[in-house]
Parts: structure tokens; sequence; C-alpha cells
């Protein structure tokens, strides 16, 4: 590993005994394995495939150091380079670390105590993030743009007494904060990390120890509610430091990072290049949906390295993007061979990475190479992380056979927060490790190939991933029949042109069914935009398989495939999918139809094979007929494309009709110079 942080690096797994159980990889070797409890599972006699000793170096990092210490000692070492670029502005890292200092000073208190961060991308989510780092407190990050309901309840399950946010959002803010008052844990007080209070007379750092809590990240639950996953110290700075094995960052790097705050991976975005001397270049909430933005900052900013969804990367390339990075990283859905191969021609490396949050960011990483024609796997595990694919009864399985992947080693999460039933449930003894080690089930059905990487095929029950988040449909459903018209609800998910898009499947409480607007418009009050189903089908009666459960496969056989918007990928491809032909909408009481070649037959058109639904009309609302924040993307990429017009995600969605955002195209495709002809030529006149 290069940059001043190899003497940080020691192999942790190997120092807390933890060993490869036949049908398991590791990042590293280790003592023969432990005699498994006599309540736990026996292990195959079977000898499985070989343990992957030297895909990383063969070490993992220590363990015994704070984050806050390493984000500070690298401030010292290099006080004048810029540690953060977002929106035209820049932190140098003294700079930073003086603004994290007076956050932590102004929030006081002791270790471990969480505090929630809600702020947008900007520096100042950075400075949120290494203040609260730096106070020994817990942050619980909460996307500004999740619903209030969720806000509220993220709020109160935390139990943060104080939330850190910036000018812009604190009225927003306070409505969530009187009504998350009166439940347990209730929110304190509100700081502003963008109007601090002086600096401290000296540092202020917090006693916090490696086993303190440090973060809890919230995803899906199937119990209608977010989960939070409890992180702690130890976690956070092996999470970070080992993916060092797969980037190996250095001083001149910038990393661009486009991950929202919620998002786990957010935090080797910001963290591990801080800690290495490198700059974070971050994308604000418009340039993060704007593709030929995103690709303007990564030229612009000398992006050297890059995390993104496959998404993402897609809508990057459609652009023309030109590529050149050192390292592109690929996590949190499926990468394709096609996808692969492409960002492999532009960059000089193509990773492609997995991890649950429960076992704290990415647990393992594939290098892509020439060899993966068929798929791309998920590779093998990083330093502190073991893997296993394991039978019914938790035995591990030889090469080849499919079972379900579980996660052990030193950055298995404490649980999750405040729910030791289902903590109990997910989180098991481990009885291939030394006595208190963990493994966490994840639910992902796949594989160990020969060479000891591991390939995903699926899942174990009904989650589903939606643009890269975790979706467990039994959230979903709650919400559905909290509606007053919905009896009974369930929630799938089907192949789309974009990735999968969710289906609800919906039991009317009569006749007529509920409009599938208003049943967004019910969810959206409660759910984050990837969480509403994209499509709404009515069911009068539910088919039933022959032991009388609900036959998902029949539902989703109501369905059909929607269409592909864009060409199959290819590997190498250059050129850029073409644009939608357009067609001229009827005439209708709306108005009369508009020329083929003008904005709103272009909208029309577009959104159609997007929403893969009926042809909208001019007034008909692209979120009301299920549009989201990729189709935002999509929508001011094309427009881009074929008018040479700028949107802002904000403009699209102030103008969500084709006939709003169709004038609004026209209006800014006017050309300016027409006013300023006029004025020049009645001036003129004046003047003879």
């Amino acid at each position: 590993m290069t940059g001043d942080l190899a003497g940080e690096i020691s192999a942790s797994a190997q120092g807390r005994g933890t060993a490869p159980a036949p049908g398991a990889t590791t990042a590293q070797t280790a003592a023969p394995p432990t005699t498994p409890p006599a309540a736990a599972p026996a292990c195959a006699s079977a000898a499985g495939p070989t343990a992957a000793t030297d895909a990383f170096d063969g070490a993992g990092p220590a363990a015994d150091r704070l984050l806050s210490d390493l984000l500070t000692a690298r401030a010292r070492r290099t006080p004048d380079a810029i540690a953060v670029r977002c929106g035209g502005r820049t932190l140098t890292y003294a700079e930073l670390i003086a603004a994290g200092e007076r956050l932590a000073a102004e929030l006081g208190g002791g270790p471990g105590q969480p505090v929630a961060v809600v702020v947008d991308r900007s520096l100042e989510l950075v400075v949120a993030l290494v203040g609260v780092v730096m106070s020994g407190h817990a942050f619980v990050p909460i996307d500004p743009s999740y619903p209030p309901e969720r806000r509220r309840h993220m709020l109160v399950d935390s139990g943060a007494s104080v939330v850190v946010t910036v000018t812009r959002l604190a009225d927003r803010l306070a409505a969530e904060r009187a009504t998350a008052a009166g439940g347990a844990g209730a929110v304190g007080r509100v700081v502003c990390c963008d109007a601090p209070g002086p600096a401290p007379a000296r540092s202020v750092h917090r006693p916090a120890g490696p086993d303190d809590l440090a973060y809890v990240m919230y995803t899906s639950g199937s119990t209608g509610r977010p989960k939070g996953v409890a992180v702690d110290q130890r976690c956070l700075i092996t999470g970070v430091l080992a993916f060092g094995a797969v980037v190996r960052p250095a001083g001149g790097d910038v990393w661009a990072t486009m991950t929202s705050a919620s998002f786990d991976p957010i935090l080797v975005d910001v963290f591990l290049p801080l800690v290495h001397g490198a700059t974070v270049l971050l994308a604000t909430d418009d340039e993060a949906l704007d593709p030929q933005a995103l690709a303007d900052l990564f030229s612009t900013g000398g992006a050297t390295i890059g995390q993104a969804t496959p998404l993402v990367w897609r809508a990057l390339l459609e652009t023309g993007w030109p590529g050149g990075l050192r390292v592109a990283l690929s996590g949190g859905e499926p990468l394709s061979v096609g996808l692969a191969a492409e960002l492999g021609a532009r960059c000089a490396a193509v990773w492609n990475v997995y991890g649950p949050t429960e076992t704290t960011i990415w647990s393992t990483g594939h290098r892509v190479g020439p060899r993966d024609t068929h798929t791309v796997p998920v590779g093998r595990p990083l330093p502190g992380s073991t893997l296993y694919v394991l039978d019914a009864a938790l035995r591990p399985l030889p090469a080849g056979e499919l079972g379900e992947v579980w996660i052990g080693g030193d950055k298995v999460a404490r649980g999750y927060h405040r729910a030791p039933g289902l903590t109990a449930e997910r989180f098991r003894p481990n009885p291939f490790g030394p006595p208190g080690s963990r493994l966490y089930r994840t639910g992902d059905l796949g594989r160990t190939l020969r060479d000891g990487a591991v390939e995903l095929v699926g899942r174990a029950d009904h989650q589903v991933k939606i643009r890269g988040h975790r979706v467990e449909p039994g959230e979903v459903e709650a919400h559905l029949t909290a509606h007053p018209d919905v009896v009974h609800a369930q929630v799938g998910a089907r192949p789309g042109a974009d990735g999968p898009q969710l289906v609800a499947y919906v039991q009317p409480a009569g006749a007529p069914a509920p409009d599938p607007s208003s049943l967004r418009e019910h969810l959206r009050a409660a759910l984050p935009d990837y969480m509403v189903p994209g499509v709404f089908v009515e069911v009068r009666q539910w088919p039933r398989t022959p032991n009388g459960k609900i036959d998902r496969a029949a539902l989703a056989a109501l369905v059909p495939v929607p269409r592909p918007t864009e060409p199959a990928a290819a590997p190498a491809r250059t050129d850029t999918p073409a644009e939608p032909a357009t067609a001229t909408p009827a005439a209708g009481p709306d108005g009369p139809a508009p020329a083929p070649d003008a904005p709103a037959s272009f909208l029309v058109t577009l959104w159609e094979g997007l929403l893969d639904g009926p042809r909208p009309g001019l007034d008909d609302d692209l979120f009301a007929l299920g549009g989201h924040s990729l189709l935002v993307m999509r929508t001011v990429a094309a427009v881009r494309k074929r008018f040479g017009v700028r949107l802002s995600t904000v403009e699209v969605m102030s103008n969500p009709t084709v006939r709003q955002l169709a004038d609004l195209i026209t209006a800014k495709a006017a050309p300016p110079a027409a006013a300023d002809d006029d004025a020049d030529a009645g001036g003129g006149g004046g003047a003879g």
C-alpha cells in the first residue's frame, strides 16, 4: 500500500484469529480453523475451495487508531492542500479540520451519542461528518430529500438529541423537530454547521474507544419501518482503510463522489481520500442528477477515482464522457459484462465491489478483466472480511454449488439499533471462527468460483435493489395497506430498461379501484423516491400456490416486461443511443397537438418510452405517472442532446407536465440576441 498510512496497516484479522473454513474465502491466511461450539452446526468434511490468500496483499488495517486521529495527523502534514471541492467552493485540510473542531466543540457531550446529520451535498456535509467524528459522537445520516414522516421516524428511533444541519434547511426541519420532541430520544437542539461558534482554545477530541458507536445507517425494513444498522468505531476505521487495498489512493488523487449521505459508500468516498491527503470532489444535488454536469465535473475537476452505481456509469457514458479515471468503482447493484467492458475501455482499472451495510461499506472486490465474458463476479473478500457460501444447515459448500452468502470478520456491525430480535435473526455466532465472532446472513445467493472469487446469482428472499438502494417489499406493502382504499398489497420487481422496477399488486377495498396517482401520492408522503412503485396492478383475486401461498410468479406474469429504450450494451461502444423518434400527440381537450418537431412532442415520446405506459397528455404530471429521479436524469440528458438546452433537476421537478417543461425548453432555447437587436435598432434611430 502506498502513502503515509503504510505504517498503519497490519494483519488485523490474523491478530484476532479469524480463520477460513472449508467453503469460505478470506483475504488473509490465518490459523487453522477452531473447533465449532457444540451447539453450532458442524463444518462439511469435504475440502472446499482454496482460500484467497493474496488477493489484497494479505494485510488488513490496524483497528487501534481512531479516524479522528488520522484526519488531524493528515492535516498537520498537508495543511494547505485542497481537501474538498464542491459547487465552486474549496476547503484546505487546515480549514476543514478547524471547521470540524468548531462543530465538535459546539456539540459537546460524551462518546457514542447519536447526532443526526441532515445536510445536502455540499462542503458542509463533509464538515458535518468530520465534526461529528472528531467529537466522538455517532453520526446518523438523514437525507434531507426524504419525506418528513421518514425523517421523523429516524430522529426518534435513533435517539438523536442533536441535529446538525445548515441554515438553508433549518426552517424545513423545524416541524420534524417539534413532532419528534414528543417521542423517545427527543431532539434537544439544532446546530448549523455553516454558522459555527468560535474556534476552541484546544483540541476537542473526545475519548471515543474502538467499541463506541460510530454511526447508525438506516436501510429499508420488512416491518414497515426503516431499520438502523449500528456500527462501532473499530468497524468504521477497518471498513475505510481496508478499501485502500483496492484503490491505493495517494496525495495527488481527486476522488469524485455523487453518493448520497444515507448510503454508506459515502464513508469511503469522504474519509479514505482525506486520510491519504487526496481531494474529495463532491457533486452537488443538481450535478448528481445531471449526467452531462457529472461528466463536466469529472473532466474539469481532474477526477482520478470515481465511485457510482452501474446506472450512473451508464448515464455518464451516454453523454460521450471520455473516461480517463485511474480507478472506476461500481457497486450497489449488478455490473453487466457490456458496461464493464465499456468502462474498461475508458478507465485504467474497473472494480466491481459488493457489501451490505451490516458488514461496513464494501466486503469484496473484483478487478474486471478480459476473462469476464459471461458474468462479472463480486470477487474476493477485502482485508478484515471473510465470506462463506453455506447450505440450509450452515455447512460450507464446495466451489460451483449454489448457497447463501454469509459474511464474517472484523467489520460485522453491532446489529440493528434498538431491535434485538431482528439482530439475533440476522447476526449469528460464527461456528468457524474464534469465540465471540459472528456471521451476518446477507440473503444473497451465490457460488464460489474455482479461483476463489464469488459470483452472486439472486436472493433467498424477496428483497430487491432499486437504483442501488435496498428495498424490502414488506415496507412498501405496509404503507400501501394503510391506504383506506386498499385491502391487501404485494410488491415485487420486474426487469426494466434501466434496471429492476418496483411493481405493486393492489387489492382494492371496493369499486372503483384507487387511482395509481393517489397511491403514489400516499406513498411519497412516507417513502423515498426509489421505494415508490412505477407500476400498479389491480388484483381482485390472488393467485395461489398448491400450499395456499400467494403465487408471486403468477403475479409477475400479469405485467409485461417493458421494451428496451436503448440498444443493448456492447463492449467498447463509443456512440450514444439514438434519440427517441418523435410522434405528435393527438389533439384533445388540453389543446391542439404541437408540431412533430416541437419540445412537447419530443417529451411525450421520451416519457412514454421511459415510463413504459400510455402516451402522456400535455398536462399529465411526470411524477404522477411514476416518474422518479432517474427519469429526471434521463430527461435532462435527452433535452440537452436534442435541443442544446441545459435544464436543472429543480427546473424539471418544478415544471413536471409536458406543457410546462416544453414551454421552459422553448424559452431557454430562444436566442437571447433577439431582444438586444431590437434595443440596438431603437437606440440607433434615436441617435440619428
